[in-house]
């Protein structure tokens, strides 16, 4: 399966979850600088990356990992976090929000 979506699909996903009183309020999306995930998937026998949802100081937050050729968490490598939250830190026009 590929993981590459068309923009309507992506904008159906996200919307979807924004409209869903389960979410209201919550955090919308995550920044996290394309450096860091560069350094990421810069490291050896990385051939991919898995996203954990978390909590950072009460915040819905994410924790990035890089993942080897056996499907397995590389924790011993760098691992990414402190994701800047919208709605705090927003894009101004996207189509996503």
């Amino acid at each position: 399966m590929s993981n590459i979506i068309n923009l309507s699909q992506a904008v159906s996903e996200t919307h979807s979850y924004q409209n869903d009183p389960r979410f209201q309020g919550l955090t919308k999306s995550l920044l996290i600088d394309a450096s860091a995930y560069n350094q990421l998937l810069s490291q050896p026998n990385i051939v991919g990356v898995r996203t954990y949802l978390a909590i950072n100081n009460g915040i819905l937050s994410i924790v990035v990992v890089g993942v080897d050729t056996l499907g397995e968490d590389c924790t011993q490598g760098l691992l990414l976090g402190n994701a800047e939250p919208c709605p705090f830190t927003c894009p101004s026009n996207s189509p996503l929000l």
